[in-house]
C-alpha cells in the first residue's frame, strides 16, 4: 500500500514537474529573443565614434579597423592591456570598412572600404551622407547605395593635416556639422571648430580657439612633460541657433550658427565637461572638471571635482545654479519629459532632474557601474551600458532599459559573453538598439579547426592555425550586435 502511495505520488510529482516546464517554454516564447543578429566585425575606432545611424533610412554604419582579433597581456590582477601592433589574425596592416546593417533586422547589408586614416564617422538624415573624417579631409558617402560622393579638404587650418575630430554635431535645421578637431601634441596648440557643409562636406568656416590647459606628468627618469590633448566641447541648441564651445581653460564662447559669427566670449571660474542644452528653455547644464592647474580658481562655494553640476546662463555664461551630485560627467536630456539623465558610477545609479530648474527627482538603482548613456525620445526609454568587474578578462555587461516617464527601471539585457558594449546608437523609428562589444578569450576563434591537423597541412587553401597564446596573454574579439529592447 505504501508503494502504491508512493509511485502515485510520484506520478504526480513528475506531471507537475512538467506542467511547470510547458508554463516556462511558453513565458519565455512570449518574451521574445531581444537579440536580433550578431556580426562579427573588426575593431571599432575609435570607441565612442565608431556607431552611427540612420533612423529614416533604417541603417546603421560601424566604423572598424579591419583587423578581427588582437592580443591583450593580462596582469596578475586581472587588468589588460593591449599589445601594440600585435595582432592575432586578420590582416597584418590595417585597412578601414564601415559595416552598413538593416537596422530592423540586424542583418550585414555590405561593406564598404575607406582611407585607412578615417577615424570618426556622422550620419546627417536630411542629406543622407555619411562623413568619414580623415584625417585632414573628410569623406562624403551616399548613406543609401554607399557611393562616395568625393573628399574634401579641412580648409583654412594649416594644421589640418595632424587634426583629429573628437566631437561633431550635425545641426538639421541650418544644414550644416560642426566639428571640433584638435591635435594631441607635447605643445600648447589652437584648436579648431569647423562648420561643414551637410551636403558636401565644404568647409564653411574655420573658428580657432586657445588650446586648454595640459596635462602635466613626470616620467620614470624624472622628466616633467605637459601633454595637450583635446580641449574643446560642444554643445548645440539648433533651435535657438547657437553652438556653445568650452575650452578646459574655463572659457565659454557662444556662436550663431547661421552666420558662424562669434557672439560672446566668456571667462568662467571653472572648467567645465560634459554640457547639455535644454532647447525648451535655452539653459545649459554642465560638470565642473578638476583642474590641477594654479590658474583655475573657485568661486562663490564652487569646488572642482566632478560631483558639482552646474546652471549656466545661455546669453552671458553667468553660473545661475550650483548642484551637488556625483556624477561622471554622462548627461543626456529627454525632450519629452523634461528630464536630464545623469550616469553615477560611484552609487551605480542614474540621477533623475528636471530640466528647467535641476531638481534631482529620483535615483535609480543599477546594481552595477553605468558605462553610457543613450536617449530613445520616441519609445521613452534610456538605454545605460552597465558593467561589474570593469577592466577584468571576465567583466558582467548589461544594457539597462529605463522608462523615461517614470524612472522605472524596465528590463536588463545580458550582453553574450558578458563583455563590455562601449559604442552604442539607436534607430529612433523601430527603437532597435546597435552596439559593439568585446569578447575575450584564451583562444583565438578558428574555423577550420574541425580539420585534422594533418590534412590542414596538405591543404593549400586552408590557413595555418592561429599562433599559441601565452599564460598571460588573451585574444579580444569584436561584434556588432542588433537588439530590440522592448
Amino acid at each position: 500500500m505504501a508503494r502504491r502511495r508512493f509511485a502515485g505520488g510520484l506520478a504526480v510529482l513528475i506531471v507537475l514537474i512538467g506542467v511547470l516546464a510547458v508554463l516556462s517554454l511558453r513565458i519565455q516564447a512570449a518574451r521574445p529573443n531581444p537579440i536580433l543578429d550578431a556580426i562579427p566585425i573588426g575593431n571599432p575606432i575609435p570607441m565612442g565614434l565608431s556607431v552611427a545611424v540612420d533612423s529614416r533610412l533604417g541603417r546603421a554604419f560601424i566604423l572598424d579597423d579591419g583587423v578581427r582579433a588582437q592580443h591583450v597581456t593580462v596582469s596578475n590582477g586581472g587588468r589588460y592591456s593591449y599589445s601594440s601592433g600585435s595582432y592575432a589574425f586578420g590582416a597584418s596592416t590595417p585597412s578601414n570598412k564601415v559595416h552598413v546593417i538593416d537596422t530592423r533586422t540586424g542583418r550585414l547589408v555590405k561593406t564598404l572600404d575607406v582611407p585607412q586614416t578615417v577615424h570618426a564617422l556622422t550620419v546627417d538624415e536630411v542629406t543622407n551622407r555619411i562623413f568619414a573624417f580623415d584625417q585632414g579631409q573628410v569623406d562624403v558617402l551616399d548613406a543609401r547605395s554607399g557611393a562616395s560622393l568625393g573628399s574634401v579638404p579641412f580648409s583654412g587650418n594649416p594644421d589640418a593635416l595632424s587634426d583629429r575630430v573628437v566631437v561633431s554635431l550635425v545641426d538639421t535645421r541650418s544644414g550644416q556639422i560642426f566639428v571640433t578637431t584638435a591635435q594631441s601634441t607635447s605643445d600648447p596648440v589652437d584648436q579648431h571648430v569647423l562648420i561643414l557643409d551637410g551636403r558636401s562636406g565644404k568647409t564653411l568656416r574655420n573658428l580657432t580657439f586657445p588650446h586648454g590647459l595640459g596635462d602635466t606628468s613626470t616620467d620614470p627618469n624624472g622628466i616633467r612633460s605637459t601633454y595637450y590633448g583635446p580641449s574643446l566641447l560642444q554643445a548645440l541648441d539648433d533651435r535657438a541657433g547657437r553652438l556653445y564651445v568650452f575650452n578646459t581653460n574655463g572659457q565659454m564662447s557662444v556662436v550663431d550658427t547661421k552666420s558662424g559669427r562669434l557672439l560672446v566670449t566668456r571667462r568662467l571660474p571653472v572648467a567645465l565637461s560634459g554640457a547639455w542644452v535644454n532647447e525648451r528653455t535655452g539653459g545649459v547644464f554642465a560638470f565642473a572638471v578638476p583642474q590641477t592647474s594654479g590658474s583655475i580658481h573657485s568661486s562663490r562655494g564652487l569646488r572642482q571635482r566632478p560631483s558639482t553640476l552646474v546652471m549656466l546662463n545661455p546669453r552671458s555664461g553667468a553660473i545661475q545654479r550650483i548642484m551637488s551630485t556625483s556624477g561622471q560627467n554622462t548627461l543626456a536630456f529627454d525632450e519629452t519629459t523634461n528630464r536630464l539623465f545623469i550616469l553615477d558610477g560611484a552609487r551605480h545609479t542614474v540621477s533623475i532632474r528636471d530640466g528647467t530648474s535641476g531638481r534631482l527627482v529620483r535615483d535609480v538603482l543599477l546594481g552595477a557601474i553605468p558605462i553610457r548613456l543613450l536617449l530613445d525620445a520616441p519609445h521613452h526609454r534610456a538605454l545605460v551600458t552597465t558593467v561589474n568587474g570593469y577592466n577584468s578578462t571576465t567583466p558582467d555587461a548589461h544594457i539597462a532599459v529605463l522608462d523615461t516617464r517614470t524612472g522605472a527601471l524596465v528590463r536588463m539585457l545580458p550582453i553574450p559573453a558578458g563583455q563590455l558594449a562601449y559604442a552604442m546608437a539607436v534607430d529612433t523609428g523601430t527603437g532597435h538598439l546597435v552596439t559593439a562589444y568585446a569578447t575575450m578569450s584564451s583562444d583565438a576563434p578558428d574555423r577550420y579547426s574541425w580539420i585534422p591537423a594533418w590534412l590542414r597541412a596538405r591543404l593549400p587553401w586552408v590557413p595555418p592555425p592561429p599562433p599559441s597564446l601565452g599564460p598571460n596573454q588573451r585574444i579580444v574579439t569584436h561584434t556588432a550586435l542588433t537588439l530590440d529592447p522592448s
